[in-house]
């Protein structure tokens, strides 16, 4: 959470996105925008492949899932059955081998809540100095009896912990510090979820289907994406997350972000796919600046992919009504912050309200309903298509397009 580069007026339509209709081979959007032309500009970079199980939606629907990472149905060569604590969890990762990890390793948690010690930098770790992250293959860590019998009872940290994927664990506010090719998939959390950077390179942490289905009051990012001094974070990809506004308590003055990159050090290669953030109160999407003294300058910093951001006056709108002793927007922002100009891409999103100005690499198949981008947010190959009719889409579309994640759903689609 850290103060906006800049705000920006909104239209002042309040509305909605269009994307893809689920469909098993690829996707169906019955509502593009009525200009939409196949675009013949080359599709921008995208960090992580899409698995061939993937349906392409706008939110979690069963389907994203770590491509190095055995889904719980899978057949593995060794199970290892666990006590519902954070040390069994440890040392179940420390036991096994790579050959072993490459045969596929699952370790199945029993039922009940695990602690949690905070979610600060400066918290006590959950777990720690675990994994290697060097087989072929992450293990598999989930509860035995699904989805929903696993708890973390408060915020928890991990830090450290590489090659481990975490499936469908509940909890309040996750913080992976230091996690290389360690993943949290399938899993809803009450107040956030966050992967940071303190010593050295993080690359590959990433996030499918990570949740924060219910909005709040609070002064709190509920995703980040953060480097800090001396240290880099690049190489990530979030699939088929969802996030909820967070709302600002009258009075407060705390700038607010849905997900936000920031941090003294180097943060890029972040790519968001098949996910809908609605807008916190500062904006749905907080990129940043790059920094000068990042190695990696010149590369990719953000990529869009087939995603949907709203400004939170938009989420009011259509799905989240003004909660009691919150402050309502004055402004409409989806995305904040310039990132690294020239290194911004979009393939087949959806951005409803204000975009920060900068100058974006490639932009296919996107629209906004910000009525400066064609002026403001220039692309070197494509470029943004304004639609006002977006203006139009309401509750029901929306409702069509990204369901909202209740328990009933995620257990229907987290069996």
């Amino acid at each position: 959470m850290t103060k906006p580069i800049s705000r920006r007026t909104l239209l002042t339509g309040a509305a909605l996105l269009a994307p893809t209709a689920m469909a098993s081979a690829a996707y169906l959007d019955p509502l593009r925008p009525r200009f939409w032309r196949p675009s013949t500009v080359p599709a921008a970079p995208v960090h992580g492949a899409v698995a061939a199980s993937t349906v392409r939606s706008f939110g979690p629907n069963g389907t994203h899932w770590p491509t190095h990472t055995p889904k719980p149905t899978a057949t593995f060569a060794k199970v290892i059955d666990v006590a519902c604590d954070w040390t069994a969890i440890g040392r179940a990762i420390s036991s096994v081998t790579d050959a072993q990890i490459a045969a596929g390793v699952h370790i199945r948690v029993a039922p009940g809540t695990l602690p949690g010690y905070g979610a600060s930098s400066g918290s006590p770790a959950a777990l720690k100095g675990v994994g290697r992250g060097t087989a072929s293959k992450n293990i598999l860590v989930s509860p035995k009896n699904g989805w929903g019998s696993v708890t973390v009872a408060d915020s928890a940290r991990l830090v450290g912990v590489k090659g481990v994927t975490f499936a469908r664990i509940n909890g309040r506010f996750m913080l992976l510090t230091d996690c290389s090719r360690t993943a949290w998939a399938q899993s809803k959390v009450s107040h956030g979820f966050r992967m940071t950077s303190s010593s050295g390179v993080l690359e590959g942490c990433s996030a499918h289907e990570v949740v924060m289905a219910d909005a709040k009051v609070d002064i709190n990012d509920p995703f980040g994406y953060a480097a800090g001094t001396n240290s880099i974070i690049k190489d990530s990809l979030w699939e088929g997350c969802y996030c909820a506004p967070v709302f600002r308590p009258s009075g407060a003055k705390d700038h607010i972000d849905s997900l936000q990159m920031y941090g003294n050090g180097g943060y890029r290669g972040l790519t968001i796919r098949d996910s809908t953030l609605f807008g916190a109160l500062n904006s749905a999407l907080q990129i940043g600046g790059a920094k000068p003294q990042d190695p990696n300058l010149g590369t990719p910093f953000l990529t869009l992919d087939h995603t949907i951001l709203t400004a939170q006056i938009f989420a009011i709108r259509v799905r989240y009504p003004l909660p009691s002793g919150a402050q309502g927007p004055t402004i409409g922002q989806a995305i904040n912050g310039s990132g690294e100009p020239g290194q911004l891409y979009a393939n087949d999103s959806y951005v409803f309200g204000s975009m920060y100005d900068t100058q974006w690499a490639s932009v296919t198949n996107s629209f906004t309903s910000y009525d400066k981008a064609a002026s403001k947010n220039l692309s070197a190959a494509g470029g943004w298509k304004v639609d006002t009719g977006m203006s139009s889409y309401g509750s029901a579309w929306f409702d069509q397009q990204t369901p909202t994640p209740t328990d009933a759903y995620l257990a229907r689609i987290w069996a």
